[in-house]
C-alpha cells in the first residue's frame, strides 16, 4: 500500500507540473530563416565608442562586445575582420538581430524612436583604440544604401547585402567598419546569442552571380 501511495503521489505531482517552456521565437530575416546564427557567422572584432560632445577624447570600450549610442552624443564604431579566402563568391550580409528583452536576457537598454544613422568607412581602414576619436575617424566609404528607417525590439534586419568584393589575392584579414549614431535614441547593448542573437553580425551566403 505504501508503494502504491508513493506512485500515486508522484503521478499527481507530474500531472500538476507546468508544461516545459517553449523555445524562444527569435526574430527572423531572409538569411536567418530560423532566427539563429548560421555556421561561419562573423562577429565584431572591435566596438569602440566616440563622442560628438567630446570629439577629441579617446574612450576605452566598456567591454569589447558592448555598443553604446546616446542622443546626439555617443556613437559606436563596429568593426570586423574578414578573411579574404572565406569571402570569395559570397554575399556579405550585415544583419542586426534585435530580440525582445526577455529573449535577449535583458542585455540591452533601449529608449527613443529607434532611428539610427549608419556611416560606412572605407574597406580596409580601421578604428584604433587610443587613436580614433570623433574628430579622427577612419576615412569615409559607402554607406548602407537602404538601411531600415526604424529598428525596434522583436525584429531582425538586413542592413546591407552585396558581394563582398575582396580580391582573391589579398593577404591577411580585411577590415570592414561602420559607425552607429542617433539623434534621439538611447541604445546600450551587449553582443550575445545565449537565447536569441543580439547585435550586428556578418553572414556569408552564396553569390548566385559568382
Amino acid at each position: 500500500m505504501k508503494t502504491f501511495a508513493l506512485f500515486a503521489a508522484l503521478a499527481a505531482t507530474l500531472l500538476a507540473a507546468p508544461n516545459p517552456p517553449r523555445p524562444a521565437e527569435c526574430p527572423r530575416n531572409a538569411v536567418q530563416p530560423n532566427g539563429m546564427l548560421p555556421q561561419g557567422y562573423i562577429r565584431p572584432h572591435l566596438m569602440l565608442p566616440i563622442s560628438a560632445k567630446r570629439p577629441g577624447r579617446v574612450f576605452r570600450p566598456v567591454d569589447w562586445d558592448m555598443g553604446k549610442v546616446t542622443p546626439k552624443d555617443f556613437c559606436s564604431i563596429i568593426q570586423y575582420e574578414l578573411d579574404p579566402a572565406d569571402t570569395q563568391g559570397k554575399i556579405c550580409n550585415l544583419v542586426f538581430d534585435f530580440p525582445r528583452r526577455m529573449e535577449a536576457q535583458g542585455l540591452y537598454e533601449f529608449s527613443g524612436s529607434g532611428k539610427f544613422n549608419f556611416t560606412g568607412y572605407a574597406i580596409g581602414t580601421r578604428a584604433v583604440y587610443g587613436v580614433t576619436t570623433y574628430n579622427n575617424q577612419p576615412p569615409l566609404g559607402p554607406n548602407p544604401p537602404n538601411p531600415p528607417a526604424v529598428m525596434e525590439p522583436g525584429n531582425s534586419y538586413i542592413i546591407k547585402s552585396e558581394p563582398c568584393g575582396i580580391p582573391a589575392g589579398v593577404r591577411g584579414p580585411v577590415t570592414f567598419a561602420f559607425s552607429l549614431c542617433s539623434e534621439d535614441t538611447l541604445f546600450v547593448f551587449e553582443e550575445r546569442h545565449s537565447i536569441c542573437p543580439l547585435g550586428f553580425y556578418i553572414i556569408l551566403t552564396d553569390d548566385p552571380n559568382a
